[in-house]
């Protein structure tokens, strides 16, 4: 018996995994089989597709929302094809890539992927290129990187002779100076400089 799945891979921080979900619905996917990760754009562990791999047989149908969400770079997009349609027998159909359905035949599907695959490096990279630049020019311009400095509290002199008497631990002066240890450590060591 033929069954329909669907997959949706995002970042924890994006928000469209709804327009994603109404895709897949509108494609025939039923909720109950449709399979979503949150992980970041440099991750592979997606426990969702894992499991998802393990449920295809042979003859299967898998709707995936949009061409990234196979993988995180060419090379895994194209390696996830494979597995899904070689490996398991299932067909596959990019939902806004029409050509992207190994209904179509394989010839265009090759092409196509190729063609996106580079497109997809070719984006990354200039993203990756962009960001750089503006971090140079941010360093120029002597801008703050990080979160701000938290001040020191008036009781950090008391604490921190406390603990150099070793009357309490570093966890015990951060707690009464309500901060971490290692913010603590890091006060105490710029100080006793």
């Amino acid at each position: 018996m033929k069954r329909i799945y669907g997959y949706i891979r995002l970042s924890p921080k994006e928000q469209g995994e709804n327009r994603y979900l109404n895709k897949l619905l509108e494609a025939g996917v039923p909720e109950n089989q449709v399979f979503t990760d949150k992980v970041s754009n440099t991750s592979s562990d997606c426990a969702a597709f894992r499991r998802l791999i393990k449920k295809l047989n042979p003859g299967d149908m898998l709707f995936v929302a949009t061409l990234d969400h196979l993988g995180k770079n060419c090379d895994e997009v194209k390696e996830h094809w494979k597995i899904i349609t070689k490996d398991t027998g299932c067909d596959l159909a990019i939902l806004d890539t029409p050509v992207l359905d190994t209904r179509l035949g394989e010839n265009v599907k090759d092409i196509v992927i190729e063609s996106f695959s580079a497109f997809s490096r070719i984006k990354r990279n200039y993203t990756h290129q962009r960001q750089a630049e503006g971090i140079a020019v941010a360093k120029v311009n002597d801008a703050a990187f990080g979160r701000p400095s938290k001040p020191i509290p008036d009781n950090f002199p008391a604490v921190a002779d406390m603990y150099e008497k070793k009357l309490i631990s570093s966890r015990g002066a951060a707690e009464r100076l309500n901060v971490a240890p290692s913010t603590f450590l890091k006060w105490y060591r710029n100080e006793s400089i």
